[in-house]
């Protein structure tokens, strides 16, 4: 019987990238996601081309039922590889939140990371054997305006990913926290931001098969957290060392920036 990966969020993006990455190692999958006919288009293109087996469960998991759904599908399965990528992002200044999204947000990425780890840790521990990849953020390390809410839940994702490092050395459960910059997917797409993804440079898009890559080359030489990009490891470098005030002020003309920008927007759409 080959080992199984359960993947959130594998529709697209990075994702699909761990998919095809676990897939072409010989892993059954499980993969989640909302838009059934994408998933599964996905799903029957991995199965031919690896002749592994991949189920698709359709489960939205910013909402408590649907995690309930999805832990009830692998209550009683072996999962050996469990990847949290399962996410999205918010434009709106936190004040402007709609109280829905907020608790979304708080579900899909805090809720949903801790009941699936702590659902698949159990069978992992028994085993001596797994592997649990959490999906932060370069704004893990930074936060910046517009983006408050989505960058404390993928902190929330880091510490407890290195948290559950020091609580499993020398169990065979091994953890990472993958901590990407830009990502060449639907992701600002789906939360109304337009961006520019043929900027190249320390800030440029980059694939999401190239990321899960270098993540993976992390993980096999023992990284707990992996920052595949130049970019994000420069913001981590900032967040760290930065003086506070320092930080603070360019937030600050950030911000200013960004609404002036929004503005123009705006009027130019009048």
């Amino acid at each position: 019987m080959k080992n199984t990966a359960l993947i959130t969020g594998a529709t697209s993006g990075l994702g699909l990238s761990y998919a095809k990455y676990f897939a072409s190692a010989g892993y059954d999958l499980i993969l989640t996601g909302r838009r059934r006919e994408i998933i599964q288009k996905n799903a029957e293109t991995l199965q031919k081309r690896y002749h592994i087996k991949a189920e698709v469960l359709i489960v939205e998991l910013s909402d408590p039922n649907g995690i309930s759904q999805l832990l009830s599908f692998i209550r009683d399965r072996d999962i050996h590889v469990l990847v949290n990528n399962a996410g999205f992002g918010l434009k709106p200044f936190f004040a402007d939140t709609p109280q829905e999204d907020i608790e979304k947000m708080l579900y899909l990425q805090i809720l949903c990371v801790t009941q699936l780890t702590h659902c698949v840790l159990k069978g992992m521990l028994q085993r001596h054997d797994g592997i649990i990849i959490n999906i932060s953020s370069d704004g893990a390390f930074a936060v910046m305006p517009h983006n408050v809410l989505y960058s404390s839940t993928k902190l929330y994702i880091l510490n407890f990913t290195e948290g559950l490092h020091t609580e499993l050395v020398g169990t065979g459960v091994h953890v990472q926290a993958v901590c990407p910059g830009f990502i060449d997917s639907h992701f600002h797409e789906n939360a109304g931001m337009h961006m520019d993804k043929n900027k190249k440079g320390l800030f440029g898009f980059r694939q999401p098969d190239d990321i899960v890559a270098d993540a993976m080359k992390d993980f096999r030489k023992g990284k707990v957290v992996s920052i595949p990009d130049a970019g994000a490891k420069l913001i981590r470098f900032m967040g760290r060392f930065m003086p506070r005030k320092a930080f603070y002020k360019m937030s600050a003309s950030f911000s200013a920036g960004v609404i002036k920008k929004k503005a123009n927007t705006s009027a130019s759409h009048k």
